[in-house]
């Protein structure tokens, strides 16, 4: 700090070189720089989870005793693969006896043919009667009726001890296991639940006004446990919502390539959008008002000196500290980036740039 006789000092410098001393003491040093344009990238945040496209909650098409559940919870399945297999013994008595019917509606048939063929044999020698060889005839049209039969509930019985076996609809993890061995099973209760890790999606709930423009955007996720770097996603559907109160609407995507994910897993996702190209100024020089207006500061040169001038102006999307300017301001004006927290209208300015 100057003493009081260099400070008099001074001001008598001053005064004898004939300099205003009032436009001293108002000139205020700010840095500036000079509007821009360029292309501004807006972004919005979203918040998804990873859904697997096919998730079955198997079930039994028979009832009975759970006799063996050969699979445990967190393995890996092939399709068609046995999942559990109930007591079919039962079943398997009534297939039996369903063949030995086949087997005696067979030899019956053979018979009824038999004697047809006896009986045509004797019409050629006119030593049968034509009512009987009738009757022969509808003989073997009723065994061959009741071997159909017989053949089909021999084949129903045999299909449904195989739906005594569960299987794999499709290749996947065995996620839950609801019955253990030794209970019982009804058809429709769920017995285990089968997850498809091979056909993974990201889902993400955006808000409606971005439905749109999700055509032109380009969407990128970060993957728990890995690099925080951004990854590219495709997106494969756009889904509204029923809720109306929701305001937002469903975006799924898929990975190019894949990763460790699993079903439930929290993802962070971005949807980047160009602007149009236009004015942008450092986000320093905004000044945001309690009622939502803003405004910036620019230098502008009159009779020969710097002078602070307050405008009003409507912004856009920020990206890396610069900030879009939709009305206001155009290229090549220069702006007020510091020292403009205090600045008055009109105002005298000392410049730099920043």
């Amino acid at each position: 700090m100057l003493s009081f006789p260099i400070l008099r000092f001074v001001l008598s410098v001053c005064l004898a070189a004939g300099v205003n001393i009032e436009v001293l003491a108002q000139q205020t040093r700010v840095a500036t720089a000079e509007v821009e344009e360029a292309t501004i990238v807006e972004f919005l945040d979203v918040s998804g989870s990873v859904t697997a496209l096919r998730t079955a909650r198997l079930s039994s098409e028979v009832e009975g005793r759970i006799a063996d559940f050969p699979v445990a919870i967190g393995e890996r399945v092939n399709a068609d693969q046995t999942l559990l297999t109930l007591d079919a013994e039962e079943a398997r008595f009534e297939a039996r006896g369903a063949a030995a019917d086949v087997d005696q509606a067979s030899a019956e048939l053979d018979d009824a043919r038999r004697r047809l063929n006896e009986a045509r044999q004797l019409r050629q020698s006119r030593s049968i009667a034509d009512s009987e060889l009738n009757q022969r005839a509808n003989a073997v049209a009723v065994a061959e009726a009741v071997l159909k039969r017989q053949t089909a509930t021999r084949d129903r019985w045999a299909s449904r001890i195989d739906r005594h076996r569960l299987t794999a609809p499709f290749a996947g993890m065995v996620t839950a296991r609801h019955v253990e061995v030794g209970e019982w099973a009804s058809p429709g209760t769920a017995l285990m639940t089968l997850v498809d890790l091979d056909s993974l999606m990201l889902d993400f709930a955006v808000p409606l006004a971005w439905y749109n423009r999700v055509e032109t955007a380009a969407l990128e996720v970060q993957i728990p446990g890995e690099t925080e770097q951004w990854q590219e996603a495709r997106v494969v559907a756009r889904v509204p919502q029923n809720d109306e109160s929701a305001r937002q609407f469903l975006l799924r995507a898929e990975l190019a390539k894949s990763h460790a994910l699993l079903p439930g897993m929290a993802v962070q996702g971005r949807l980047r959008v160009p602007s149009t190209e236009g004015p942008v100024v450092p986000r320093d020089a905004l000044l945001r008002r309690p009622d939502g207006q803003v405004s910036v500061w620019l230098a502008q040169e009159e009779d020969g000196e710097w002078r602070a001038r307050q405008r009003r102006v409507e912004i856009g999307a920020s990206h890396d500290g610069q900030t879009a300017v939709l009305e206001g301001l155009t290229a090549g004006e220069r702006i007020v980036v510091e020292g403009n927290e205090r600045l008055e209208d009109g105002q005298r300015l000392a410049l730099s740039d920043s």
